[in-house]
């Protein structure tokens, strides 16, 4: 049964699509349609437009016995599973219709059927001088979902720490910020969130957000994606040096990182690390690496992975 309620939109309409065709020629060969060819052409896309009405009921539907399904209060959100249907969908797309329009339908689908299994929000951190942040968070989780506008990414946290449902948007981290907010991601306890997702997965062309970064944050444990990037933080009690931290990284067998960033706050040293590779809170060699930096008390802490974005022309 969890098979069928798991089948694609794209697989169904496959299925119910009319069969019919005109066979068309490219260029001036269009010019030479007759009404009757022309009214055949609209009635064809009228039929499209009804089948994939149909669909969408029809897939709202399983949609719905898939939520009765779930536990109470889980949060209907499978971000590495919805990176897997684009990238497929990417990969098997052609014609002249934009891949960047086709993924945004899509992502308005997830959006409106996460939504309907489970009362999901969305928490934003939107700047007065940064708006983008909402048309990025926008773009990827539809017009359904109510959003909710924070000045500061740890307001942010703060929603998300509040409620099981409440999703977060915060800018993707940068040296030297005032108030870095991903140390706040190892307390450990249950509502601590981690990072699930980093936007936008397609930029939209002419989104305000097309040129921002930022990461999803979720009350659920990342999901692999097949193509991934994971974000370890570290705490130490003393400095620790880039080619140092480098050492012990490749010692306790993880990737070299492609992102580094640090901070200190009242004599506590953190420092993040991103490498091109799925890491869970299970994995060996968190441990491997507080070993390997031989400092007493430092801790390492995988605060979430996401899946990395196509290349999408």
């Amino acid at each position: 049964m969890g098979q069928v309620l798991e089948v694609s939109m794209f697989t169904l309409l496959l299925a119910a699509l009319p069969t019919r065709r005109i066979a068309l020629a490219p260029g001036p060969e269009f010019a030479r349609m007759d009404g009757s060819d022309l009214d055949d052409l609209r009635q064809q896309i009228d039929g499209i437009d009804d089948t994939l009405h149909d669909l969408l009921m029809r897939r709202a539907a399983l949609v719905e016995q898939i939520g009765a399904a779930k536990p109470g209060g889980t949060l209907a959100l499978r971000p590495g599973r919805e990176a897997r249907v684009l990238r497929r969908l990417l990969t098997r797309h052609s014609g002249r219709f934009p891949p960047a329009a086709m993924v945004r339908l899509w992502r308005e689908i997830m959006g409106a059927f996460t939504f309907l299994q489970c009362p999901i929000r969305i928490a934003v951190c939107r700047p007065a001088d940064q708006p983008g942040y909402w048309d990025l968070a926008r773009d990827h989780f539809g017009v359904q979902i109510p959003f909710t506008a924070h000045e500061t990414p740890i307001q942010v946290l703060a929603a998300v720490r509040a409620e099981p449902n409440v999703v977060g948007i915060v800018p993707g981290p940068a040296q030297d910020e005032p108030q870095p907010w991903w140390p706040f991601l190892m307390g450990g306890d249950p509502t601590t969130p981690k990072i699930v997702q980093k936007l936008p997965f397609v930029a939209m062309p002419n989104s305000r957000g097309r040129e921002l970064t930022a990461f999803v944050l979720a009350r659920l444990e990342a999901e692999a994606s097949g193509e991934d990037r994971a974000l370890i933080a570290v705490e130490a009690r003393e400095e620790i040096s880039r080619s140092r931290l480098g050492a012990a990284i490749r010692k306790a067998g993880l990737p070299d990182a492609t992102a580094l960033f640090d901070v200190e706050q009242a004599g506590t040293y953190w420092d993040l690390i991103e490498v091109p590779e799925f890491v869970g809170d299970a994995d060996t060699r968190l441990r491997a690496l507080e070993l390997a930096l031989g400092i007493d008390g430092a801790r390492v802490v995988a605060l979430g992975s996401y899946a990395v974005p196509p290349l999408v022309r």
